[in-house]
């Protein structure tokens, strides 16, 4: 719209007139009150109107523009960064209706979860090093809250903390802030796809910081576990982990998270973020672990009488020879002292 430099049917050289920028300066010149009129006046006009409100009116467009492209690249999640409300605090979802894929029992220190059974990750086979476990809690915990050491999980009860739902030799992944806990182990893709129903968060928040568009991290960045706000959900793997609007923390553009900033990686509860990420402490420690009914039949051996199953080692005895492959009953009859006949003891005096 061409600016107006006088009103409708008024002479430029009587209608007093003064400068009002409205908006984006689409009206530049309006009646007014000043005592000016006549032509110097509407002079005056256009000289400001060239060098004052076209220049704002292209500054305001620029900086809409960089708002929205300072929208776009906010952490967190999408939902809030699209209303231009990225402080809005939005809730997490639920786990209650995930039918999770459970592996098979075993030994807690060989499967990674304190129960002994797998929420994430089943096939142990496969992801010998990482594990995704389900625990219940009160309240909102850090997943960097120390251990317990109070074994918990759905198959053993509540937990005092999060981490308390790893078994022993292993721990939350993540907690010391390194991105390559969970790299060394586990690539986006099984991240993403592997891990099965649900959601499993890491002890790190997605962002170095609640800032906009932190810088893609380094190999030595350390991650914060931050409560809440921009930046602050975990790492996720999982089903129902879902892309934010920075993906760079652990895999380059394919970093997921459990989107919903009022619960950061410091304080989860355990109805939204009740799975948790278990990251062996020592990569390949132990081969993959067997389930509990082959563990058991393993043991009584084939003929059930205590004795290694075909194919399984023999356990040596204390002075480090190998045991006898049979045992025998403890009440089998055992062999006497055989005594001397009369005859006999002549035939020795000679």
């Amino acid at each position: 719209m061409a600016p107006r430099l006088h009103a409708p049917g008024a002479a430029p050289s009587t209608a007093p007139i003064d400068i009002a920028l409205r908006g984006a300066g689409d009206e530049l010149c309006a009646p007014s009150q000043a005592t000016r009129a006549g032509q110097p006046a509407a002079a005056r006009c256009i000289v400001r109107a060239m060098f004052v409100a076209e220049p704002l009116r292209y500054l305001t467009r620029l900086t809409c523009a960089l708002a929205l492209t300072t929208a776009a690249c906010l952490c967190g999640s999408e939902d809030s960064t699209s209303r231009h409300e990225p402080v809005r605090e939005l809730r997490p979802t639920s786990l209650s209706d995930t039918a999770f894929r459970e592996g098979k029992a075993g030994d807690p220190a060989a499967i990674g979860c304190a129960d002994g059974q797998r929420e994430g990750f089943a096939d142990h086979a496969r992801f010998a090093d990482i594990a995704g476990c389900l625990g219940s809690w009160d309240g909102k915990k850090s997943l960097r809250a120390a251990p317990t050491n109070k074994p918990c999980g759905d198959d053993k009860g509540p937990c005092a903390v999060p981490a308390d739902v790893c078994a022993p030799g292993w721990h939350v992944c993540g907690r010391d802030g390194k991105a390559q806990d969970l790299s060394d182990r586990v690539d986006a893709e099984a991240c993403n796809e592997g891990a099965g129903p649900g959601k499993f968060v890491a002890a790190i928040s997605h962002g170095q910081a609640p800032v906009v568009c932190p810088p893609p991290p380094e190999e030595d960045t350390e991650f914060p576990c931050m409560a809440k706000g921009l930046c602050s959900e975990s790492v996720c793997c999982g089903d129902d982990c879902d892309f934010g609007s920075c993906r760079d923390a652990v895999w380059l553009d394919s970093t997921k998270i459990s989107r919903g900033t009022a619960e950061g990686c410091g304080a989860v509860t355990a109805a939204a973020n009740g799975g948790v990420l278990c990251c062996r402490d020592e990569i390949g420690a132990t081969p993959p672990p067997q389930a509990a009914d082959d563990k058991a039949a393993a043991s009584a051996g084939a003929s059930g009488d205590g004795s290694p199953a075909p194919g399984q080692p023999q356990k040596p005895t204390p002075d480090g020879k190998p045991a006898a492959a049979t045992k025998k009953p403890a009440n089998a009859a055992q062999p006497t002292a055989k005594t001397p006949s009369a005859p006999e003891k002549a035939a020795d005096k000679k």
